[in-house]
């Protein structure tokens, strides 16, 4: 079998993000939690690629079980990376 990988769907655009309210490209969601997947990155493109195989391809057990922790809600994000940026 043939791995993939990390930038293989990159191009892809997802109609809606959960968490931000507006169209994403695959990319970011596998970015945005620092450089680690989204915690929704399985529901939101399961349907579309093979993401638990993406994912064991591509990240190590210990990146995972920190990724996919539960998904905080749009504020919280919204607040987190303005934290980031005023810092």
């Amino acid at each position: 079998m043939i791995r993939m990988s990390k930038e293989e769907f990159d191009d892809k655009q997802f109609w809606r993000c959960p968490t931000l309210g507006g169209e994403v490209p695959f990319v970011h969601c596998r970015k945005t939690n620092d450089t680690l997947p989204c915690p929704r990155i399985i529901e939101c493109w399961g349907r579309k690629i093979d993401v638990p195989r993406f994912l064991q391809d591509n990240y190590s057990q210990e990146e995972l079980s920190k990724a996919l922790r539960p998904a905080s809600g749009r504020l919280d994000t919204i607040f987190e990376t303005a934290r980031k940026f005023s810092s």
